[in-house]
């Protein structure tokens, strides 16, 4: 990072005084934080994304684990926090929460694999609990999606990869239509490379924006459905033995299908002095899951897979508010309510995935309903303050249970001084939570909620051309951590923990829209009674890059961008530590005029890397001894693969 920002000086140095007139600097939200980030369009294509997930990895600090399948929602890590699948990660899509409460693998489950690429117009990334708005899971930070197509005609594309995947993909948008106005629909097939990696998925939307008096209104509906297998884990003792390849899976490794149907009802009106916006939403989600980490460890006659059954309906409202109150304050607000109906089976099936033993059965409803209320004050032109406070309430009833609740307030503020200035100083605090999970719920109306009160401090220079950078320090203390127990196939709560760390970025503006760029987070995390290291919680995330925002060469426009990134060792529960492990992948496209071409390589260095490494007991040769002692298991990261892809605008 530090020949980063030498080059940019020199290049800020040795860059001509342009003139003030030439300079135009978009008036943007102001940031909740030093770290918070903003993507538009533009951006967002120089990033490899095959799905939205893909779109998360911008996020400062944040890194992301597939174990090598493509179709199940993927694994969080964020400064520290092993997020899981979602469950200290809050994610919504134009204000409708993506995060499913209570699903049957991980509550908090953020599966993204249903929107289009097409119609993510932007996002809004902010690490840690402090957007006034957000709730429910905001615990290690938050992603806000905005949707619409920005582009009209219609958009045609097919492609091909060395992963024996193809793919195609279509939008449109009429030209006299708003972002809102649009159909897209998007397709992929392919076998992977290796072994139990095929996967195929259909995903698709369309939505309508209208003028309705002084205000607009707007419908959308999103569909996806797909099936997936999973290679799972390797013994590293088999690996180094030879009896497994790298790219190998144990038989009955897993796999899973999945269907989501999510739509929303929305309504917005106002000016700059005052605002609202009204939603509705509704959504129907399946997911079967197949896995078996352990082999024949448990049961060594049957083996260990399990299949997870997950059924839900969705829905709730939401309304927000926003008025000016003289020239140094202004209000925000909101309330949210949300209602799921759920339906959980757990099965214990052979390795061919039949099933043979039931393990669970659950039925449940979950509510919630809170609010929240911002005030922006200016008391002075280098001074901003924004006091924040947000309350919820969340029911559970168990077919099983009597009625549990619980509520949670979660106070927040940020102070920012000299915003206007080329360095701008941020401090910010606030309360995250996770809600509920219908399985912790007991009698006696018990329905405990997960909370963490984080804060950090920061500098951030404002849009100037040639050299940007921010500098924080944060931390954090959870309640109750969770991690992922492989033999009992189970998330369980480990106590209190603590985390503090450091965050700092530079980008660099080479010429006009090319850019370099770095990130660096690190994060020390430990249980606040023992202090001892959080088992796979990460503490050291490099990441660098350089993008092109549709530059143009000759008659023709380039945009792309170069990532690659290193993750330190991860503590193991043995006490030892995971290798230091990292990749690189490379996208760029080039139009001219309606035509298109797209090359996407995935494992641009050919590295063996390691998505993942854990620590427990297995047994994967039923007919050899057994053994209790815990043994290190890994699971292969995404290997060299290449994807070319012809586009036409019409």
């Amino acid at each position: 990072m530090l020949w980063l920002v030498g080059t940019c000086v020199s290049l800020a140095a040795a860059a001509p005084d342009e003139g003030e007139d030439e300079v135009v600097i978009e008036e943007e939200a102001p940031a909740d934080s030093a770290s918070s980030r903003t993507l538009d369009r533009a951006e967002v294509e120089t990033l490899p994304a095959r799905s939205a997930d893909d779109l998360l990895a911008a996020m400062p600090g944040l890194h992301r684990s597939a174990h090598g399948g493509q179709g199940k929602a993927y694994q969080y890590f964020l400064r520290g926090f092993d997020a899981v699948h979602g469950g200290d990660l809050a994610v919504d899509l134009e204000g409708v929460p993506l995060n499913e409460v209570s699903n049957v693998h991980a509550h908090g489950y953020l599966d993204l694999h249903f929107v289009p690429t097409a119609l993510v117009s932007g996002l809004t990334l902010q690490p840690g609990p402090f957007a006034p708005a957000v709730g429910d899971f905001a615990i290690a930070g938050s992603a806000s999606y905005r949707l619409g197509l920005t582009e009209p005609g219609l958009l045609v594309e097919a492609g091909a990869g060395t992963d024996r995947s193809v793919d195609a993909a279509t939008s449109w948008r009429p030209g006299t239509g708003d972002d809102g106005d649009f159909v897209a629909l998007e397709g992929s097939v392919g076998r992977g490379v290796g072994e139990a990696r095929d996967w195929g998925v259909l995903r698709g939307g369309v939505g309508q924006e209208v003028a309705l008096g002084g205000a607009r209104a707007r419908a959308w509906v999103l569909a996806g459905a797909g099936r997936f297998s999973s290679p799972g884990v390797l013994r590293e003792d088999d690996l180094q033995a030879g009896r497994v390849g790298f790219y190998d899976a144990y038989p009955g490794s897993g796999g899973g299908r999945s269907l989501r149907v999510l739509g929303a009802l929305q309504a917005w009106g106002g000016d700059a002095e005052r605002s609202w916006r009204a939603t509705l939403w509704g959504g129907r989600r399946t997911l079967v899951l197949t896995q078996n980490f352990t082999g024949w460890y448990v049961d060594e006659a049957h083996g260990d897979g399990t299949s997870q059954q997950h059924r839900a309906w969705s829905t709730g409202v939401s309304l927000r508010g926003f008025a000016r109150l003289g020239r140094r304050a202004a209000w925000s607000g909101g309330v949210d309510s949300r209602l799921d109906d759920l339906d959980h089976q757990e099965v214990s099936v052979e390795v061919d995935g039949t099933a043979w033993a039931e393990r669970s059965t659950l039925s449940a409803r979950q509510g919630a309903v809170g609010g929240w209320t911002a005030l922006a004050l200016t008391p002075a032109r280098w001074l901003r303050l924004a006091p924040a406070l947000r309350g919820d309430a969340f029911v559970v009833a168990r077919d099983d249970e009597a009625l549990a609740w619980a509520p949670v307030l979660a106070p927040r503020v940020t102070m920012a001084f000299f915003e206007q200035g080329p360095v701008a100083v941020l401090g910010s605090a606030g309360r995250g939570y996770r809600s509920p999970d219908v399985r912790g719920a007991g009698s006696g109306g018990r329905a405990p909620v997960a909370t963490a009160d984080s804060a950090e401090l920061g500098l951030r220079t404002g849009s100037e051309r040639t050299l940007r950078f921010r500098l924080a320090a944060f931390g954090s203390r959870v309640s109750d951590e969770i991690v992922f127990d492989h033999v009992a196939a189970r998330y369980l709560a480990t106590g209190a923990t603590r985390r503090v760390g450091l965050d700092a970025g530079v980008v660099c503006s080479l010429v006009d829209s090319l850019e370099l760029w770095s990130d660096l987070t690190l994060s020390d995390g430990r249980y606040a009674a023992t202090g001892e290291p959080i088992p796979y919680a990460p503490r050291l995330l490099a990441v660098a890059g350089l993008r092109a925002l549709r530059i143009p060469v000759g008659r023709n426009t380039l945009a792309g961008g170069l990532r690659g990134w290193l993750l330190g060792p991860r503590p193991l529960p043995d006490g030892s530590t995971s290798r230091v492990t990292g990749a690189a992948d490379l996208t760029a496209t080039l139009d001219r005029g309606p035509w298109g071409v797209g090359l996407s390589i995935d494992n641009l260095l050919g590295l063996h890397w390691r998505d993942g490494e854990f620590v427990y007991p297995s047994h994967w040769d039923p007919d050899a001894a057994r053994s209790e002692l815990s043994v290190r298991h890994i699971t292969a990261g995404s290997p060299p693969a290449a994807h070319l892809s012809l586009h036409r605008r019409l």
